[in-house]
C-alpha cells in the first residue's frame, strides 16, 4: 500500500506563525529598549550615544532607583502593530529632551538648605537664596525608546527565517 499525500493545513500554519511572531516581537522590542539603556544610547540607523552627565556620579544614569526603566511595558499588541510606553512621568523629557520651567516655593527653599547642610554644596546655598520664581533646568535628549531602523531591519530578517525554518519542518 503506498503512502498517502497529506496537504499541510498552511492557513492554521501562518495564524500560528502569526501568534509566535506576536509573542517573540513583544519580547525582542522589550529587550531593544531594555539595551539602550545598558548601552547609554539609542540605536536608529546608527547608535547615538547619550551626553555624558555634567557630574560624575557613582550610579548609572537614568538606572539609579530603576522606576524609569521597570516602567516600560506592552500597551497594546495586534498582529500587526506593538505599542511600548514607558509610564513614568518623567519619561518623555528623558526620551525627547526639552526645557523644564520649575516654580521656587517656600517647600523647595526648604529642600536646598537641607541639601545643603547635607553636602556642603554651594549650588544649594544659591538655589535657596535665588530671587528667582522659576529655574529653568535643560534635559537633554537621552532617547531610549522609538521607531528604529536597525530594529526593523533585524525583525525582518529574524521573521524571514523563522518562515524558512517552518516550511523546512514540513
Amino acid at each position: 500500500m503506498g503512502k498517502i499525500n497529506k496537504t499541510p493545513n498552511f492557513l492554521a500554519m501562518s495564524e500560528q506563525l502569526l501568534r509566535d511572531l506576536q509573542s517573540d516581537a513583544e519580547k525582542e522590542g522589550m529587550e531593544f529598549i531594555h539595551n539602550n539603556f545598558h548601552n547609554k544610547g539609542f540605536t536608529d540607523a546608527s547608535f547615538e550615544a547619550w551626553l555624558p552627565k555634567k557630574t560624575d556620579d557613582t550610579f548609572q544614569l537614568l538606572i539609579k532607583s530603576n522606576h524609569l526603566f521597570n516602567s516600560i511595558d506592552v500597551i497594546s499588541s495586534t498582529k500587526d502593530k506593538i505599542v511600548f510606553e514607558a509610564s513614568a512621568p518623567y519619561s518623555q523629557i528623558h526620551n525627547e529632551g526639552g526645557v523644564l520651567n520649575i516654580p521656587i516655593t517656600q517647600r523647595s527653599r526648604k529642600y536646598f538648605w537641607k541639601m545643603f547642610s547635607v553636602t556642603g554644596d554651594q549650588k544649594w546655598k544659591a538655589m535657596a537664596l535665588t530671587k528667582k520664581e522659576r529655574l529653568t533646568v535643560r534635559i537633554p535628549k537621552r532617547q531610549f525608546m522609538g521607531d528604529s531602523e536597525t530594529f526593523r531591519r533585524n525583525w525582518d530578517e529574524k521573521v524571514q527565517e523563522e518562515i524558512i525554518k517552518r516550511f523546512k519542518q514540513l
